[in-house]
């Protein structure tokens, strides 16, 4: 069985980009010593690794898998073809927008400390965003250079118009049920994409379908999409735990059962995003608007107005949902010296004249060095130091550190005692926000709390 690329595609030469074929070492050793250092910089909390770490991962790490599975497979995959290149990357992040559209439903994860300048929060969204495809797909690859599941096989069967429409109507029942009642059925998001979408795939290419092997009695393509959803996945909440932009999930019922940030059940999702991935793609190949990786003339063929089109209302579909991110699935922006709101003016100006201007070096120095570093009193010193630990806490950040101050939490020890859910209402009465201080955010403040007073020395 072969990979991404369905078998009327493994002819080469059919792409139209010039093959850039590097020797894998080439790419594979700049790669991993650009991850190793981004990683040992990113640790030692050096900007701009600290903050960007997720996009100073992954890109390596796709130069890293397309380099690996190139040793085995004869070819890169995405490097060597920068239509398919651009294409993969642009709609990738395009359905991760779709996602995100999504969440304003069902809630189910937030993003804190991104950077406050618009254009570049934007900008870095997006780039993040479009590592999803080249990440599932390559992983599939370096499976199937592998020779994973290529000899497996079962029955085949016949799919039948009926067949199809079974299989729509489930997936619109996934769809509508996940959106009507989102704390019950989330989990159905996942997966809903393919249901719907396969029917079609199915009916304008088998090869371009995962119905279409099951019906053809070989199922491994499907198995390495699982597999290497699983290990992408496990990567990406790797990658996620210690950047300080990030994302914090709040899943109903599974907050407390956590691999780095990620509920454990939830890795059972990355597996059928894989599959949503995969059959997407294929949808807007078939749908003559992506490139497809090596096609037959009839496929590459792809109308420039159709195009033109397609991507316009990408971009015109992401920019809104930018802005919906930004008042509902984002919760706090980078803390900054200029949103202490326990310094005056004259205050603020003596700490940005020393080391303390950065609020996470502040929040980890003693009152006592902040008051040799400014000259300042010393009760000062203690609520800048307070106010900064507040505001650096899983990600709480000024706005929200400024709320919790004014409900009388002034330290760490104070948020560490609070009941949650009381706090919570109060917080939400003050606050005239989008979803300020919901139960579960609240939650991961006060177990944040409790967990840094513990490990305090």
């Amino acid at each position: 069985m072969s990979s991404v690329a369905e078998r009327p595609e493994s002819r080469p030469g059919h792409q139209g980009d010039e093959p850039l074929r590097p020797h894998p070492a080439a790419v594979l050793i700049p790669a991993l010593l650009f991850l190793v250092v981004a990683t040992v910089l990113m640790l030692r909390r050096v900007e701009p690794f600290v903050n960007f770490y997720y996009i100073s991962a992954w890109y390596p790490t796709i130069l890293i898998l397309d380099a690996l599975q190139a040793r085995r497979g004869g070819g890169y995959y995405v490097i060597s073809r920068p239509r398919f290149a651009l294409s993969l990357l642009g709609w990738s992040a395009v359905l991760w927008f779709f996602f995100e559209l999504v969440n304003f439903r069902v809630t189910n994860w937030y993003y804190v400390f991104l950077p406050p300048d618009r254009p570049i929060r934007w900008l870095g969204t997006a780039i993040s965003f479009a590592t999803v495809f080249p990440a599932i797909f390559l992983a599939e690859r370096w499976l199937s250079a592998r020779g994973a599941f290529d000899e497996l096989r079962w029955s085949t069967f016949r799919v039948t118009n009926r067949t199809l429409i079974a299989v729509v109507a489930i997936g619109v029942a996934f769809a509508a049920l996940s959106l009507a009642w989102p704390f019950y059925f989330f989990p159905m998001i996942w997966g809903a994409l393919t249901l719907l979408l396969e029917p079609w795939n199915f009916s304008r290419d088998p090869n371009r379908s995962l119905l279409g092997d099951l019906a053809a009695g070989r199922p491994g393509r499907l198995l390495r999409f699982l597999v290497g959803g699983m290990a992408v996945g496990l990567l990406w909440e790797m990658y996620n735990i210690e950047s300080r932009s990030k994302w914090i999930y709040t899943v109903p019922g599974l907050e407390n059962f956590k691999l780095f940030e990620m509920p454990l059940l939830g890795f059972f999702g990355f597996p059928i995003f894989a599959l949503d991935c995969f059959v997407v793609y294929q949808t807007l190949v078939l749908a003559g608007v992506a490139v497809p990786e090596k096609a037959p003339a009839a496929l590459r063929r792809l109308g420039a107005g159709r195009t033109l089109a397609a991507a316009a209302a990408a971009i015109v579909f992401s920019v809104a949902v930018l802005f919906g991110m930004d008042r509902w699935n984002t919760d706090s922006l980078r803390p900054e010296l200029q949103g202490l709101w326990v310094a005056s003016p004259a205050q603020l100006e003596s700490l940005a004249t020393t080391r303390y201007s950065n609020l996470f070096v502040l929040a980890k120095a003693s009152p006592e060095d902040v008051v040799q570093a400014t000259g300042g009193p010393l009760d000062s010193a203690e609520d800048w130091v307070s106010a900064a630990r507040l505001a650096t806490l899983r990600g709480i950040g000024t706005v929200n550190a400024q709320l919790l101050w004014e409900s009388g939490i002034r330290s760490l020890q104070d948020l560490a005692a609070a009941d949650p859910e009381s706090l919570g209402k109060e917080l939400r009465r003050r606050s005239l926000r989008s979803r300020v201080a919901t139960p579960p955010k609240v939650r991961v403040w006060v177990r944040g709390a409790q967990r840094a007073v513990r490990e305090k020395p």
